[in-house]
Parts: structure tokens; sequence; C-alpha cells
């Protein structure tokens, strides 16, 4: 006889690929402006209407050799990474919070992160509507659990990470002439304080560490491109310096640590205004991955 458990984790999981497939219907046409109900799916290359076994998701991507059926151009690979991410993810909440009210709300919280991922990395774009209802949601999700106290919890969540990233943002206007992060940033993490209260701060320190092993490899790169090898020279022994305090631990490696943490954020910020492209870097998935992290690891 199959055990209970593993049933429902099955039907969660084809829960999961089926609202990832959606998603991407989602993400791309939230980008577009088309609606998301009508007109039916359809190849963006060639736009012949997809037949119904060119919608299985995961499996369609397998059968059509990640070709169109018809036109024969490549599907991007988005498809089946955003079916298996909200697959596995959905197979999370229900493995975390088992059959509950908890599990229901932790999803939809999923679906959020997942699409406003999606768009953000796609276009550096996201709908600042879906951070609000994704708020609101937390704010509903606290009060069913703690009643008054869970409104508080909320507020206080949003108010601190709201705040923190808003901070972040406007001392780009300190070195520069724009905002160091988009106002979408902002958004979002009051989104996860409703959710979390002032846990926030931890699933922002998530999400800062998360940011750097992706954007501080592509920050030093475009200094080395722009021929600012002194930036790139300190990043190395600020990393070196990082190692050997971790090994000593004394306050001799810590000034060490700290002067040269001190002077490579000097050489950045002097350098801040001479670079003549400055693209915002999406932050958002690094946010959702902070509070994937904090929602299903550290709680």
């Amino acid at each position: 006889m199959i055990d209970t458990f593993y049933y429902f984790l099955f039907w969660v999981c084809i829960l999961g690929l089926c609202f990832g497939s959606f998603f991407n219907v989602v993400i791309l046409r939230s980008l577009s402006g088309e609606s998301i109900v009508f007109p039916p799916s359809k190849c963006p290359k060639c736009g012949n209407k997809l037949l119904f076994w060119h919608n299985i998701p995961v499996l369609s991507y397998i059968l059509l050799r990640g070709k169109c059926y018809f036109c024969k151009e490549k599907i991007s690979i988005q498809y089946p990474l955003v079916e298996l991410a909200a697959m596995l993810l959905f197979a999370f909440a229900f493995v975390k919070f088992g059959i509950s009210i908890t599990t229901l709300f932790a999803m939809f919280w999923v679906s959020c992160l997942i699409i406003m991922t999606g768009t953000d990395l796609k276009e550096q774009l996201v709908d600042c509507n879906i951070a609000i209802i994704m708020g609101i949601s937390g704010i509903i999700f606290n009060i069913i659990n703690a009643g008054a106290m869970g409104i508080a919890h909320s507020l206080t969540g949003i108010l601190i990470g709201g705040l923190i990233l808003e901070l972040i943002a406007r001392a780009g206007y300190l070195f520069t002439d724009s905002r160091a992060m988009g106002e979408a940033d902002t958004y979002v993490a009051g989104a996860l304080g409703a959710i979390f209260g002032q846990d926030i701060i931890v699933v922002l320190l998530l999400g800062l560490l998360t940011s750097m092993v992706f954007i501080l490899p592509v920050f030093f790169y475009k200094q080395f491109k722009n021929n600012n090898k002194l930036t790139c020279i300190l990043g190395v022994i600020f990393g070196l310096a990082f190692v050997i305090f971790q090994t000593l631990q004394n306050y001799y490696t810590l000034a060490i640590f700290a002067i040269i943490g001190l002077t490579l954020a000097f050489s950045i910020l002097k350098n801040l205004n001479h670079i003549e492209e400055r693209n915002y870097l999406p932050y958002v998935p690094a946010l959702a991955i902070g509070a994937l992290i904090f929602l299903f690891f550290i709680i």
C-alpha cells in the first residue's frame, strides 16, 4: 500500500509543474502587456498556436528536443526551469509544513517570488502589485496565527524591510545621480517583512550574501574591463584578508581586514561616477533566495 505522505507529495509535484507552466505565461505576458488568458499559447517566434501536447510541463520540452514543433526555433530553457523550480518549491513547502494552511500560504509566496524573479532576470522589471498582494497575504497569515499581535508583527517587518532597502537605494544619490536599487526592491522587501516580521533582517542578510556570490564577480569583471585594476587587486587582497582573519581570529587580523575593507569601499565609491553606463543588477532574485532559505531551512 502506498504511503499517504508520498501519495500527496506526488500530486503536489504535479500541481507545481502545472503552476510552473502557468507562471511562464505570466512572466512573458506581463512583460508584453498581453492578457494571461487570451490568446491561447503560441510560439513566440512563428506565432503558431500550440497543440495540447506541446504544453505538457517539462515533458513537452524533452519530446520536442527544445525546439518549436512548427518553425524548429529553439525553445527558451526558461520554460522547463521555471516548471521544475515550481515543482521543487511546492514539494519543499509540503514536506516542511505538511497538510496545513501554512503550506497553502507558502505555495502562494513561492509563486509570487518565482514570477517576480523571472521578470526581474528577464527584463529587470517587477510588477509591484504582486509584491503588494504577497504582503497582504503575509498580514492575513499572521493575523490567522497570532491575532492582533500578528498585525504588529507584520507592520514591524514592513517598516524594517522597506526602510532598510529604501535607505540603501537612496544612498546611491550620495555618489551618483541615481538610486542604487530599483523601487520594486523596496516593495518586495516590505512584502517579505509582512510575512516574516522582524526576522526580515535575517532574510535581508541572507539576500545580501546571495547577491555577493553573483554580483561581486560581475562587478569586478566590469572594473577590470574599465582598466580599474586597483579595485580588482584590493578585492583579491580583501578576500585573502577575510580568510586569514577567519583562520587566526585576533585583533590584528581584524584591524587589517577592516582597513582593507574600508580602502576597497572608498575605491569603489570613488569610481562610481566614472562609470559611463550603470545598470541595475537584478536584486529580487537574491531577496527571493534569502526568503526561501529562511522559510524552508531556518524557521
